[in-house]
């Protein structure tokens, strides 16, 4: 069921078991499978079901420090989230993220890899990529031929999600508006969770865009809106008193360098031998990753290399590409009355990409396309990265989040490193580029993470190891936001994996 608050009536309270705060990614995977248990569920999204830009403006945000482009360039406040634009990739994080080497710049997790690892396989079908390894095994799977790469590398693939299954807006989010258990408000901005002075929430405060005020009751909530604003929100809020002052600290990103660019004859060895590769729409792109022994003899955080291509913008393949997005953005009608002129002009490259990935099981690459070798990386704990309130208000009248954020020395010091190891990796196996930039130049990778950490110790973390908020019994938190470390990979599919553990834990206990 879909409630839209600005037309609903003023004062009107709403009830349910769960109280999910946040319709992204996280919260359509929790609300759903929460209703799948028997639960009933209350789904508060602050923005439309479709894009709005007066809600989207709502994301702005003072910096204290460098500029953090995720925070208002990679947040989306409507129905789906994140999935609306996102480009879908999955990895999973490996053993040594969690459990990283000994006295390493890294920060330890308080779960292991095998509490979350079974979610993935379930994650994989839902999202509807294909079950092949993740690992170098992959080659063998496609019977390509192998790549030995050194004991100091570890080689794996990212599968990135068909753009029709990306928006979870309209798959999960489908799912949850015709779900009789589901209640989705839309338009419904929590502006804060109050305490019933007993070490719980009572009570969501909400409004809407004309500022009238909402409440919603639950025997449990879950904060599900991302990192930025979940700790706003938990900053702002009377039930958490935040006696340790850790609401908000150890923001990290991760970093990314565009080192070096592939020439001829370098590219067409690494196409050959590395892909991208196509299976079923499914798309694997490799990941040479820093092994854990490696990270532990030269105290390197998580980093790894992979390629990026850009084709030239007046291409057949741009064409198709940009449509593709705008589908997966808005939908069919608007997408194809936007891109259709180009895809027609370049027909060419459009037959050349459903030949390539029927027939040879590869993404097309256009002759003029570049490639780049980046290096990725994750930043070490800062308690000084933080996410404050500002005293300056919003639209809405709520304290804007301050973002103080920077790269230091020890990001600095892992990308330079690992680049002169990798360049050495590549040069053995016959296809390195022969231009790579000296000095690093790091910049966000829109992976916003840390804010509401999880930990043990409630001095040093927000939330434990079931995402429950110390000293709050029922609340919890579900957002990359309580990432300790941030490992080399895309964020999004361990968290995935640990909002279903999250809603199995939560509905086995009540």
């Amino acid at each position: 069921m879909h409630i839209d608050l600005e037309q609903a009536e003023a004062g009107k309270e709403f009830g349910a078991r769960f109280c999910v705060v946040g319709g992204g990614i996280a919260g359509l995977l929790l609300a759903t499978r929460l209703a799948e248990r028997g639960a009933d569920v209350l789904l508060l999204e602050a923005g439309g079901l479709e894009f709005e830009e007066r809600s989207q403006r709502l994301y702005a945000a003072e910096m204290a420090n460098a500029r953090h482009a995720g925070t208002t360039e990679g947040r989306f406040r409507s129905f789906g989230g994140s999935s609306t634009r996102w480009g879908g990739q999955l990895l999973p994080y490996t053993a040594d993220v969690f459990d990283p080497p000994d006295a390493g710049p890294a920060a330890c997790w308080p779960i292991a890899e095998s509490e979350i690892a079974g979610y993935y396989a379930e994650l994989e079908r839902l999202l509807g990529v294909d079950p092949l390894p993740f690992e170098a095994d992959l080659l063998e799977s496609l019977k390509q031929t192998r790549v030995d790469v050194s004991s100091d590398f570890r080689l794996r693939f990212s599968k990135w999600i068909p753009f029709a299954k990306r928006n979870l807006g309209r798959t999960l989010g489908k799912e949850a508006l015709g779900h009789s258990r589901i209640t989705v408000v839309s338009h419904a901005n929590v502006a804060e969770l109050m305490g019933n002075g007993a070490g719980a929430v009572a009570n969501a405060r909400v409004v809407d865009y004309g500022g009238r005020e909402f409440r919603c009751t639950a025997d449990h909530f879950i904060v599900a809106a991302g990192t930025v604003e979940s700790s706003r929100l938990l900053l702002s809020s009377g039930a958490v008193a935040n006696v340790h002052d850790q609401i908000g600290r150890y923001f990290h990103d991760h970093l990314s360098w565009r080192v070096a660019e592939f020439q001829s004859p370098a590219r067409e060895q690494v196409l050959r031998r590395l892909g991208p590769f196509v299976v079923d729409g499914t798309l694997h792109t490799f990941k040479l990753e820093a092994s854990a022994e490696l990270r532990s003899r030269e105290d390197l955080l998580a980093v790894m290399a992979h390629v990026t291509i850009e084709e030239p913008a007046d291409s057949g393949t741009a064409a198709v590409r940009n449509l593709l997005t705008s589908l997966q953005q808005r939908g069919l009608g608007k997408a194809v009355r936007e891109n259709l002129l180009p895809v027609m002009a370049g027909l060419g490259d459009v037959a050349r990409i459903g030949f390539q990935a029927r027939f040879k099981g590869r993404r097309a690459v256009g002759k003029r396309a570049r490639m780049y070798l980046n290096i990725d990386l994750e930043q070490p704990a800062d308690e000084h990265r933080r996410i404050r309130l500002s005293e300056e208000r919003d639209a809405l009248g709520l304290p804007k989040a301050i973002v103080e954020w920077r790269v230091g020395d020890p990001e600095c010091d892992t990308a330079a490193r690992f680049a002169v190891l990798v360049r050495g990796e590549l040069q053995r196996l016959g296809f390195a580029p022969e231009d790579w930039s000296e000095v690093p130049v790091l910049t966000d990778t829109y992976h916003p993470m840390g804010g509401l950490r999880m930990g043990a110790d409630a001095a040093s973390s927000v939330v434990d190891r079931t995402l429950r908020v110390h000293g709050v019994e029922n609340l919890y938190v579900a957002s990359c936001a309580v990432y300790p470390s941030g490992g080399s990979s895309n964020p999004t599919f361990t968290l995935m994996a640990l909002a279903l553990r999250l809603a199995d834990e939560l509905t086995a206990m009540t």
